[in-house]
């Protein structure tokens, strides 16, 4: 009789599930805790034998909800759990050797072994589902389209995250060994690209970057998690009450390609973890790392990784405060990143061999892991790519998000279409660049000089609206001499003062081709009142607030506001006012009318430059001998007096009148004041 050879072994697949029913069991009972939950709440409410849901659509955006927001997060953390369960025994040698003396194939262990932890997975995942199935059906919820859409992503998910738990247990030779390279072999990618993208920010003048996710598709929990989505459509019908009311239209599952691909990933990590055990010796349970052509790439990945995390908290602790620029130096930054480095190649050295012995022989490691440690320092600093000074074409450039934060107070903050206002920023990018070795001072390269720092935010955009291009953020010192001398602070200051940009700034949440914005009131707040000597405010009508509102528009137009962002050494307190002006509007999107009107507020920061807005606020009377409105100087300087104490004003600004360092240009030359004590040109009278 010819013998047989068998693939598969049901008595160890049902020994593996009774020695492990607590695991999957108990993850049963959890979940079913859901369901049978929502099964309560029905009863208590008399809605469980009623009539059926008119919307079984939205138990499936529930559904799809939970597959694309909880389950990779979920399944990332069970699947290590039932990996450990059903390939625990590679990790002792004793079970290594029982195992391997049954009469079953490594094939057959392999494969009866792995359908033993996809059980453990799917069970609680199968009575959950069964319940939430049996509650919904019975209240009318059932919807075939998505039930069957749930159950393969769960299904694959679940299968994906298994392979990549599996092909890690052979990799590795003991429990702890495969916690830590489970969790580094989901997550490696997304931790590499930060730590490059930090080094970045260190080196680069103006470069904050964040994690943008270019290499996330190899962490698969982060990129399911952020690009899974639930994409959900609504109409308008009328209810048999006569109400308007939305009904769900359809519910799709975003991107739901993604889990298809990642079960395909899986069977290639599957087939991975077969060739790994029919290589894997039986005497490499205990180790750390169980395959020998990867224990180089361990012991140097560590190496590296402590480089790099250790090197910049190194450099952070002893060398970050004693620089004179923001940007760090490299010479010291790869000095910690080469000790650091060295470190690391021990440590894994140490765990490689399970020897504290690991020193003699080691000096080619370690002088490669200098070199190493060093080339990468270097390779970032020198920029070759150069980041650091990039500016995009104008071509290139939909939108930006300008932010503006002035040396002594006021801000900037709109996002931006217009072509030509798009050139300026790019001009005052490029200025800034041009000049980033004087720019680029933290406050000990400013010991000596009176400073102050502005900030400027730049966010390019290649459309209207999407994902950013690039972002780009300066923390500039001003000074008087600093102003004097820098073509990029100067071109600053007048874009700030830029009627464009301040109708964005002021009026943006207000205006735009589907806003339909309705003033209805407002009011004024800091007016001073001689007599109580306390600071009012009072509310407008919807006729005093538009006479105001109109009254601000042409003092943006005429480039009064953003004049005061660049202001230093008391001129600020000499010009800004205390008091300010809050426009209240009904606002409704013309595109989304079936979300109805709401309200938004616009409030402005005045100025002694405001001529427009100050003289309406005196021809309404809203101004007065009994409510003043006031600079910070001569606040001061009423509280200076109540206490007996002199004060005096020397403007430092008065040398820079009538030289065009600010904007003069008006569009009512008749009422507009540029500068207290500047003459207006007698041709823009007439």
């Amino acid at each position: 009789m010819r013998s047989k050879t068998s693939y598969f072994n049901p008595t160890l697949l049902k020994k593996n599930l009774s020695r492990f029913w607590p695991l999957w069991g108990g993850a049963s009972l959890i979940g079913a805790l859901f369901p049978l939950a929502f099964l309560t709440i029905l009863i208590r409410e008399n809605a469980l034998f009623g009539e059926p849901m008119s919307d079984p659509l939205g138990v499936t955006a529930g559904y799809y909800q939970i597959v694309a927001w909880i389950l990779p997060t979920l399944s990332l953390l069970y699947a290590a759990l039932c990996a450990l369960a059903a390939w625990g025994w590679l990790y002792n040698p004793r079970s290594v050797g029982l195992y391997h003396s049954l009469p079953i194939t490594r094939k057959g262990i392999f494969v009866t072994d792995f359908l033993s932890g996809m059980s453990m997975m799917l069970i609680p995942y199968a009575v959950t589902g069964g319940l939430a199935i049996l509650v919904s059906a019975i209240v009318g919820g059932l919807e075939p389209v998505g039930l069957a859409v749930t159950i393969l992503a769960v299904a694959g998910q679940s299968f994906f995250f298994f392979a990549s738990a599996t092909a890690v247990v052979f990799v590795t030779g003991n429990p702890f060994a495969f916690a830590a390279l489970y969790f580094i072999f989901h997550f490696i990618a997304a931790g590499a690209e930060w730590l490059v993208t930090r080094l970045m920010t260190m080196f680069y003048f103006g470069v904050e970057r964040y994690y943008q996710g270019v290499v996330e598709f190899l962490s698969p929990t982060m990129y399911l998690t952020r690009k899974l989505d639930v994409d959900t459509d609504y109409m308008q019908v009328i209810n048999p009450e006569g109400w308007e009311e939305a009904v769900l239209e359809s519910v799709t599952l975003v991107n739901g390609h993604l889990i298809a691909l990642y079960s395909l990933a899986g069977v290639v990590l599957l087939a991975l973890a077969w060739g790994l055990y029919r290589r894997r010796r039986s005497e490499s349970a205990g180790d750390v790392v169980a395959v020998g052509w990867m224990k180089p790439v361990f012991r140097y990945g560590v190496a590296l990784c402590a480089a790099v995390t250790g090197g910049m908290a190194l450099y952070s602790v002893f060398f970050a405060g004693y620089e004179t620029t923001r940007t760090a130096n490299p010479v010291p930054l790869a000095l910690c990143m080469v000790v650091c480095g060295v470190i690391g190649y021990y440590i894994a050295s140490m765990l490689l061999s399970k020897s504290l012995r690991v020193f003699r022989g080691s000096w080619k490691g370690i002088l490669a892991t200098a070199l190493a440690s060093a080339a990468l320092c270097a390779a970032v600093a020198l920029d070759p790519l150069g980041v650091e000074s990039w500016t995009p074409r104008p071509e290139e450039v939909g939108s930006v998000l300008l932010i503006v934060n002035g040396g002594n107070g006021g801000s900037v903050n709109a996002r931006l279409t217009d072509p030509a206002l798009i050139q300026d920023i790019l001009d005052v990018h490029q200025a800034v660049l041009a000049e980033r070795e004087d720019l680029n001072k933290s406050w000990r390269g400013l010991e000596g000089e009176d400073v102050s720092v502005a900030y400027l935010d730049i966010t390019y955009y290649e459309g209207e609206i999407g994902s950013p291009h690039t972002s780009r953020m300066y923390n500039l010192p001003c000074s008087r001499e600093r102003m004097e001398r820098s073509q990029a602070l100067q071109k600053l200051a007048a874009l700030a003062a830029n009627p464009a940009l301040q109708e964005a700034n002021i009026f943006e949440d207000v205006s735009g081709e589907n806003i339909e914005a309705r003033l209805t009131g407002g009011y004024a707040y800091g007016l001073y009142n001689p007599e109580t000597k306390e600071m009012e405010q009072m509310d407008l009508t919807a006729d005093q607030a538009k006479t105001l509102e109109a009254a601000v528009r042409r003092d943006v137009q005429a480039g009064h506001f953003g004049k005061t962002l660049f202001l230093l050494d008391g001129a600020y307190e000499e010009a800004a006012c205390t008091g300010n002006l809050a426009l209240y509007y009904s606002v409704t999107h013309l595109d989304r009318p079936q979300a109805g009107a709401y309200s938004q507020n616009v409030s402005l920061s005045l100025s002694v430059y405001c001529t427009e807005t100050l003289k309406a606020l005196e021809d309404l009377g809203l101004v007065n001998e009994s409510r003043k409105l006031l600079t910070y100087a001569e606040r001061d300087a009423l509280e200076n007096e109540e206490k007996g104490l002199p004060y005096t004003y020397e403007d430092p600004y008065s040398g820079y009148y009538g030289k065009g360092f600010f904007p003069t240009e008006t569009v009512y030359p008749e009422q507009a004041i540029v500068y207290p004590g500047e003459e207006v040109d007698a041709a823009l009278l007439h």
